[in-house]
């Protein structure tokens, strides 16, 4: 408990560098675009795994808050690791990140992305609600949390059935750093040797 105390803690100043409100269909229209993008990835068949692969990297770039993202999962281990350690821990994040849901297209075909609501927090923030329906008729539940930062919305969190993805990986990283000796290579070297199982 007191870990999920710390790390919700932690994710109210990680974000204190964003602007100030956004309105919730702003971000809903935001989301919508998203998921128009990532449904055509999954349903174009005319297209090899790697230009998917390419095509989902370009699409995280430019609509995640990748390096906010990568510096909250890694917690208080950010100070502590070199600029040199910090750009290698990012690129891999990036990276096994883009791997990891490039393999995950391939078990799609024809699922729906469909938005349901959106509300505004009390941080600035909008979380914006939505679904994936596959062809079976299972639904989904996605929850996307998003702030304006520099004139630009971006998503900071993905919420997949009601768990933060954000905490849940830092609560792993911090894990695999402690098991080694609380260097932040060892979660580097976890990240090299996971990247290898996509390829």
């Amino acid at each position: 408990m007191k870990k999920i105390i710390f790390a919700c803690v932690s994710l109210i100043f990680w974000i204190q560098g964003c602007n100030a409100e956004i309105e919730p269909k702003n971000a809903e229209t935001f989301m919508k675009t998203i998921g128009d993008e990532v449904i055509s990835l999954l349903t174009d068949k005319t297209i090899t795994d790697q230009e998917r692969a390419n095509q989902f990297r370009e699409i995280l770039q430019t609509r995640f808050n990748v390096k906010a993202i990568g510096k909250f999962v890694l917690g208080r281990y950010w100070k502590q690791a070199s600029d040199e350690e910090k750009q290698k821990f990012l690129e891999l994040f990036k990276e096994t990140t883009v791997a990891s849901y490039a393999t995950r297209f391939k078990e799609y075909t024809s699922e729906r992305f469909e938005i349901l609501n959106s509300r505004a927090e009390p941080d600035g923030g909008v979380i914006v609600s939505s679904q994936i329906v596959r062809p079976n008729g299972q639904v989904i539940p996605i929850d996307w949390k998003i702030f304006e930062k520099n004139g630009e919305l971006r998503i900071y969190d993905v919420i997949l059935e009601g768990i933060s993805m954000g905490i849940t990986q830092r609560s792993e990283y911090a894990s695999v750093i402690q098991k080694g000796g609380g260097r932040i290579e060892a979660i580097n070297q976890a990240l090299e040797q996971k990247l290898t199982t996509y390829q």
